[in-house]
Formats: C-alpha cells, structure tokens, sequence
C-alpha cells in the first residue's frame, strides 16, 4: 500500500483562526488515531496541496507586499513542518500546485486599466469569454477592465513561484521547476507513481475567477512522460479548481481540460477549491471506454466565512492498493477541540470511499508491466552504450533497474563496471553473488579496494570456485598483505 495525505486549501496567514503548531499536533494526533483504523491507514508516504497556499491580500491593503510575503512565510513554516514530521524531510514526496488565491490581486490589479463606457467592445459577452481575453468585468464597480501592461500582469504569480523555488531548492525532481511551463513533474513509491501537478489559474485575477490549465500544457506534459522514455504503474493528476459546480458560479474547471488528461493515459486525478471531500468518475470515449477517478478535498484551513455551510474542516488520506488499480478514500473531519476524527456521513458514511481506473494498455489492449517496460529499455540502451564503449552510460541507465537477483540486467552492470572499472561499486553490486562469477569478481573487487580480511573471508566461503582460481586469488590477497605489511 502507498498513502497520500491529500490536503488543500490551506489558507495559511498570521490572521487564520488555526495556527501552524495547532494544525501540525492535530495532523501528528489523528495519525496516531487512524493508523488503529480497520482497514488499515499507513502513515502518509506523500504529501499532495491542492492550491491555495495563503489567503491573499484584499485590493487596497496597506503594506499588501509585505503581508504576501509575510503569508508565504507561515505557508513554508507549515509545510516545512509537516515534511520533516510525515516525511523524514523529504521535500521532493510533497507536491504543491497553486490556487486562486495564490494570485496577487494587487498586483494584477496595476496591471489593468478602466476602459470608457465610450470604447467598450461592440459584443462585450463575446470580448469577455474569449479565449485570452484581455478585458475582465467587476461586478461590484459594473465596470470593464482591460490588461494593459503584460509583463507586470504576468508578474501576478510571482509570490508563489518564488515560494515553490525556496521550498525545491537543490532538490532533485524528474524535471527542474519552470513557472511558464503550466505543469511540474514528480515521482513518487521508487518512480512507480508518475504525478503531473497543472496549473489551473490561468487567466486568474483580482476579477477572474475561472479555473484554466494554459493551452497546451496538458499535450506538453503527455509528451514530456513520452520522451522520458519510463512506464508507470500509476499516473496522477493534481489541479487545484473544481469541475463542477452550480450554474450561479463561474469558478469552475472545464471538464474537456480533464477528458484531455484522462486521453492522455492519467488514471487519477485530485484538486481542492470547493472546500468539500468527494468523489467521482469521469469518462472520455476513445476506442474504448477510459475513466479517471477524482477526488476533492476539504480545506484544512479556511476560516468559517469561507466554508461551506454544515461543512467542517477536511483532509483526505489516499490508500492506494498494491495493484494500483484500487484506492480507499478515507476523508478526516475537524471536531470537538479542534481533533481531527472520520467523517461519517453522505458518501463517507463508513468514513471511506472506494475508488478504481482502469490500467494502462497497449495497443493490443494488454495490460503494460510498468517494470517490466522499463527493465527492457533499460537493457537495450545499456547495451546500446556498451557496444559504443560508454560505461557510464550503461551504469546510470541501469542504476534503476533491479538488479539484486540473477539477471540479464545484473550481468550488463557487472559487465559495465568491470569495464570502467569501479571496483567498489562492483563490490556493492556483488555483495550477495548469484554464482560462481560473481564470487570470483566480488573477492578480485574486494583485492582492489584493499579490504583484504572480507576478500579472505568471501573466498574461504565459496565453496564452488576451483583449485586454480583460488590459488591465484589467495597468492594475490597474500602479495598484498606482504605490500602492506612492509
């Protein structure tokens, strides 16, 4: 089983009702809870954030730079916290996306000009939905305001990105972080799990509220885990908007960006916004039928104006099953002394939801054996750098592979680090050998590095090795006593 806490919607300020170390204790108790639960509920091994890092600074605000700093400050002090706890620190198993209120109002805001009742556009509807439109409508004001500048309209974001790049410095991750991509790419359960995290506030301001991954990002991503050259057991999708919602809202995702997805071979698909846990299947009609599961989470953090009404504050942990094709939803649910403690009602009436996709197939509709895929074109690229003598090559392309066992792909590594040769990595590589090559080259790679009492001892052990051989390895463990010695 691998587990994720899926959280979002942190609201995270020094003005929120729930501080860092209440919500930490609180996240540290109810793991205690849980994990008695019946069916099990590991420790998290992965971290998700659905968006929406900080609550944001109101048009206006005095001192608003300092206060969206000050903000993505607690975010970090939060985060960083719950790493070190659920995690043993390890930044690159939490994944963060951003959400509307990661946008810098004020920012976009100086951005934009009013626009004359005189120089409207003649079909104003139209000129505001069009796809990257400039002008945006305050309801407030009845007004139009149009982009003017740009570049200091890009700039919206700033905040957050220069947050994530703190929070990812000098950690290593499939790709490295780009705040123009619209996705960033982790790997999670030893590259089993490929997550693509989008970016879904597009378009997103002090007026627009509307969910958008950027165009063209989804197909980018698609071909970026193409050209990775790697199978996965599991392909993630994390955004932050909503994909529902009732036809008074215009905050919403459209559903086509994750049809596009599911297309794309992504099997499960998390996202925050709505402020409520819940569960649901979407279809896309190709040559066969192909869904992906969705789960909402609550927010953790936001104040009581903000929640739904009869909702409290939520998280989700995610237990996903061996054959990566089953997954528990199990939502947790702010109580009495502010204790987190099983939802129990709705479709969470046991406290869980069960979940499932289809796997990955190709295109003779057989099920894909991720590690098998990826064993095999290891061993072709490997001996494609063996054949053209670039050792190197060979050992960092099966450094992946599963080697601890007799295999073909054991055989080209051993094969490769004879010929660079690198005899300390050989004698890791063949601390336990598989025959009686192996401990021929094991106790030889032993000779090398000088550990001449283990070399002594492995030879004495292998029973298997002939008289000659073992003669020469003795005279030469022997020489170098004599070397060392004198």
């Amino acid at each position: 089983m691998f587990s994720i806490l899926h959280i979002s919607d942190l609201h995270r300020s020094r003005e929120e009702p729930v501080d860092n170390a209440s919500l930490v204790a609180a996240l540290l108790a109810d793991c205690d809870r849980y994990m008695g639960d019946t069916p099990r509920v590991p420790s998290p091994d992965a971290i998700i954030v659905s968006g929406d890092m900080i609550q944001g600074a109101p048009i206006g605000l005095a001192n608003w730079q300092r206060s969206m700093k000050d903000q993505y400050q607690v975010a970090e002090e939060f985060l960083a916290a719950l790493c070190s706890r659920f995690l043993s620190g390890d930044r690159s198993r939490m994944i963060l996306i951003p959400g509307n209120h990661d946008v810098c109002w004020n920012t976009s805001r100086m951005a934009m000009d009013q626009v004359q009742t005189t120089e409207y556009p003649r079909n104003l509807y139209s000129s505001l939905v069009e796809p990257d439109s400039i002008y945006r409508w305050s309801w407030p004001e009845l007004a139009l305001y149009r982009i003017s500048d740009m570049a200091a309209y890009a700039r919206r974001m700033d905040y957050y990105w220069n947050f994530v790049q703190r929070f990812y410095k000098n950690i290593k991750l499939p790709i490295s972080i780009d705040r123009s991509r619209g996705f960033q790419l982790f790997e999670l359960c030893d590259q089993r799990i490929v997550v693509a995290a989008f970016d879904s506030i597009f378009g997103n301001d002090c007026f627009g509220y509307s969910g958008a991954i950027p165009r063209g990002a989804v197909g980018q991503c698609a071909m970026a885990l193409r050209d990775g050259g790697k199978s996965y057991d599991l392909r993630m999708a994390v955004w932050h908007h909503s994909i529902q919602g009732p036809p008074a809202r215009a905050d919403y995702m459209d559903p086509s960006q994750v049809q596009e997805m599911i297309g794309h071979g992504f099997q499960l698909g998390l996202h925050g916004h709505q402020h409520v846990a819940a569960t649901q299947t979407q279809l896309v009609h190709l040559d066969e039928d192909r869904s992906m599961a969705v789960v909402s989470a609550g927010s953790l953090c936001a104040g009581s104006k903000e929640l739904p009404r009869g909702v409290n504050r939520q998280y989700n942990l995610i237990v996903i099953e061996d054959d990566f094709l089953h997954a528990r939803v199990h939502v947790r649910e702010m109580g009495e002394g502010e204790q987190f403690t099983r939802k129990r009602n709705g479709a969470f009436l046991q406290g869980f939801v069960k979940i499932s996709w289809q796997p990955s197939t190709d295109i003779a509709g057989r099920r894909i054996d991720a590690q098998a895929e990826n064993t095999r074109r290891a061993i072709m690229k490997a001996e494609a750098a063996l054949r053209s003598g670039e050792t190197e090559i060979a050992v960092k392309v099966l450094n992946d592979v599963n080697i601890s066992s007799a295999s073909y792909a054991r055989k080209l590594m051993v094969e490769a680090l004879l010929s660079t040769p690198d005899w300390s990595r050989l004698a890791k590589v063949l601390e336990l050998p598989t025959s009686m090559e192996e401990s021929v080259i094991l106790v030889s790679a032993l000779i090398e590095i000088g550990q001449l009492e283990d070399a002594q001892a492995r030879l004495d052990a292998a029973e298997a090795i002939d008289v000659g051989t073992r003669r020469g390895l003795q005279d030469r463990i022997n020489t170098k006593k004599l070397l060392r010695s004198q």
